[in-house]
């Protein structure tokens, strides 16, 4: 067990020191930039992507406003099990993401979206959705980067294929782009 263990950590901590930094900045002066003009923010993912997206949100929104006073614009896609499972079986879980957005998504709005793999179909088709209504994306991916890698404005990869890492690593994201956030 232990050496499953250090095995697991010394990765997660390679991958650390290989993260693009320039990346993860811009990413973060993108989310700094939508929150000082107001524009909502959406985030969403699947399962621990889902999680993270809840986090994420809540981090920002607690944390952030918390240091200035300026209350975020800042949702989760994820939250309502009656809005998704209703879409699910209505619209198609593909489009569990791209409808809700359709309903409260404004040009100049910013959505970050995770997908480990790149590839999962709804988080693809909420990210063709908000570019083509003049939203900025911001992708978290993992594995080769899949769809999402290539749709976002700015994407945050990590080049591993193990979902643990990447999710780690995904939450690692959140909580910098929350930490440069504060005032």
């Amino acid at each position: 067990m232990q050496t499953k263990i250090q095995t697991y950590r010394s990765e997660f901590v390679k991958l650390l020191a290989d993260i693009d930094l320039d990346a993860l900045t811009r990413a973060a002066e993108t989310v700094a930039k939508h929150y000082a003009s107001d524009k909502q923010i959406f985030v969403a993912g699947n399962g621990g992507s889902a999680a993270l997206a809840i986090h994420f949100a809540a981090d920002f929104g607690k944390n952030v406003a918390g240091s200035s006073g300026k209350h975020p614009r800042i949702l989760s896609l994820c939250c309502n099990a009656a809005t998704i499972t209703a879409l699910a079986n209505d619209c198609g879980y593909e489009n569990t993401f791209s409808f809700q957005l359709r309903n409260l998504m404004n040009s100049g709005d910013l959505a970050v979206l995770i997908s480990a793999s790149g590839n999962s179909p709804n988080i693809i088709e909420a990210a063709k959705f908000a570019k083509s209504g003049g939203a900025t994306v911001i992708g978290l991916t993992g594995f080769s980067g899949g769809v999402l890698k290539e749709l976002s404005d700015v994407n945050l990869h990590v080049p591993s294929n193990v979902y643990e890492l990447v999710e780690d690593a995904h939450s690692f994201f959140c909580h910098a782009i929350v930490t440069a956030c504060k005032k």
